[in-house]
């Protein structure tokens, strides 16, 4: 935003502080020294509330001298950043014309509210990212400010908080390019904001970059043909009824690669036995509860059994002599399978004695790392250990993310891995 500058007398001669409009509306634009000395920045504008009159330019420009002197004054530590000691000053006009919209700022958590659920109602998000994500992740982060007035002191706070983590930066920036979204939504519905806080904090803002061998290393993501296998007939073998129900599911997903949700939400009448596809056109949420009528993406995604006689084994097992067509595939003692059901039994759980003494129960894949045989990763590697055993052993790119409702190119870049025995030539 750009401010008209006034050619008038009056603020040539204020160094520090100018008046000037930003869409009708009145604000104060102070120089570069005082903006990095007292907001921290390179450019500080401060909104008066008021529209763009002579009557209250004039008002306006007392307040900028009334703010100039203070800056000027020998003794120093006389000007009030927050701005309260001059507009609190009666103007000695007799009539001053006020914005049609001049009333208290909103808090924080009456624009993040109506913000987000525009956005749900608008669907921009989905209710699994609502409740996941804005009411699961970044509420949480923000919960500090929530009954403190919207304004760009609340802000730098907010940033001054935020940039002090050092964990999760990664979301961090994510709830920045947010929070810039919701004020350009702010000014756009006229509601007392008239600046994105967050425009330049969301560019500048830089998560830390490692090389694509460290990355590898510290964001190991796959498991291998023989990891998979042993985790498979661990669950299978198990001693715990739990993991041994659970033990097909676990399966089904390492050998298709479909999201979790897919596979929670699959019927028998979406296996085509006879002629060799998988329907997945459903999807069901553990966080919501609610069972969508589509996949993540919105597509109907076809996926092709031929050649797979691992996989058609599997359900024809499952199937045995006869099914209803609206059964679940998947179920945990007649219930439907979520992710918490598979987080306890992959991961594990505590547990609480009746003495009060409370342990972690390892799940299948926590004892197999545990024993070195393997190493923890979450129970949605199951997705990408698919598509990377695939992609790694000549699959088709262009068929296999079709197959998982991926493009190729997010599988080229997240997926497929280089052969890590390769080295560099000598030369």
């Amino acid at each position: 935003m750009y401010s008209k500058q006034r050619n008038n007398k009056v603020s040539s001669k204020l160094a520090d502080v100018r008046v000037g409009s930003d869409k009708g509306s009145l604000r104060l634009q102070f120089s570069s020294r005082v903006s990095q000395e007292f907001y921290g920045k390179r450019q500080a504008y401060k909104g008066l509330g008021r529209s763009d009159t002579p009557e209250n330019q004039q008002w306006a420009e007392g307040i900028a001298r009334r703010i100039q002197a203070d800056i000027d004054h020998p003794d120093g530590g006389l000007f009030d950043p927050t701005l309260a000691k001059y507009l609190d000053i009666k103007p000695m006009l007799a009539t001053i014309t006020q914005l049609p919209t001049a009333k208290p700022l909103p808090t924080l958590g009456e624009l993040w509210e109506e913000f987000v659920n525009w956005r749900l109602k608008t669907q921009q998000i989905g209710e699994s990212t609502f409740i996941g994500n804005y009411k699961g992740k970044h509420e949480p982060m923000l919960r500090l400010f929530m009954d403190k007035p919207f304004n760009e002191a609340t802000a730098n706070e907010i940033i001054t908080k935020l940039n002090s983590k050092i964990k999760n930066r990664k979301q961090t920036k994510t709830l920045y390019g947010i929070l810039s979204q919701l004020c350009q939504w702010a000014i756009s519905k006229k509601i007392g904001i008239t600046e994105d806080y967050f425009a330049e904090i969301k560019q500048s803002y830089r998560l830390p970059k490692k090389s694509k061998q460290l990355s590898e290393v510290e964001d190991y993501k796959a498991y291998g043909i023989e990891e998979r296998d042993l985790i498979i007939n661990s669950f299978y073998n198990s001693e715990r009824n739990g993991e041994k129900i659970l033990a097909p599911l676990i399966e089904f997903l390492f050998l298709t690669g479909c999201r979790h949700g897919e596979a929670f939400a699959l019927q028998w009448k979406d296996i085509k036995f006879d002629t060799g596809w998988i329907v997945f056109d459903q999807s069901y949420s553990s966080q919501t509860k609610v069972l969508m009528e589509d996949t993540k993406t919105g597509v109907i995604r076809w996926f092709k059994m031929k050649g797979m006689d691992r996989l058609i084994h599997l359900l024809t097992r499952l199937y045995g002599d006869d099914k209803n067509p609206n059964d679940l595939v998947f179920n945990y003692k007649g219930k439907r399978c979520d992710t918490f059901k598979i987080g306890i039994y992959w991961q594990g759980m505590n547990v609480t004695k009746p003495s009060g003494e409370s342990y972690q129960l390892p799940g299948v894949v926590r004892r197999l790392a545990n024993e070195g045989k393997l190493q923890y990763l979450k129970p949605y590697s199951t997705r990408h250990t698919f598509i990377s055993i695939q992609a790694n052993n000549g699959a088709d790119l262009a068929l296999l993310a079709d197959t998982c409702g991926n493009s190729v190119d997010v599988i080229i870049k997240y997926y497929l891995q280089p052969d890590k025995e390769r080295t560099l030539k000598n030369i």
